[in-house]
């Protein structure tokens, strides 16, 4: 993350907006825990980060780092199933490229020759 702050305190108003109340007692607390989760979560993609938050802002508790790293290796889990699952994807389909220019010059040319075809009148 480029701004790991911002994203933390994001996380801690996203935590008290969904009414989970943080056991920190004070700005000396606050402050300790947000540095404790920019040394242990700065380095995770931002969007990775989000989603663990939104996760964690529906719990019954304000997340504990335990449940935090849980739900980080959850998402991650889930990212590389996707993408595995993607190429895996790609790898069985044998078939020719879709972006195909050439190819898709020639099927656009046989359906307006195949629908000229067909509209013109019977008789000439």
């Amino acid at each position: 993350m480029e701004r790991p702050y911002v994203f933390m305190q994001r996380a801690l108003l996203t935590f008290k907006a969904a009414g989970l109340h943080p056991p920190l007692s004070g700005f000396a607390e606050e402050d300790f825990w947000l540095r404790l989760w920019v040394e242990r979560y700065g380095a995770l993609e931002p969007q990775l980060f989000n989603r663990c938050v939104k996760r964690l802002a529906g719990e019954r508790y304000f997340p504990r780092l335990h449940d935090m790293d849980a739900a980080v290796l959850d998402e991650q889990k889930k990212r590389q199933q996707a993408r595995r699952r993607t190429q895996e994807r790609r790898a069985d389909c044998p078939e020719p490229d879709l972006f195909d220019l050439a190819n898709s010059q020639r099927r656009v040319r046989e359906i307006i020759e195949h629908l000229q075809n067909r509209l013109l009148p019977v008789y000439k």
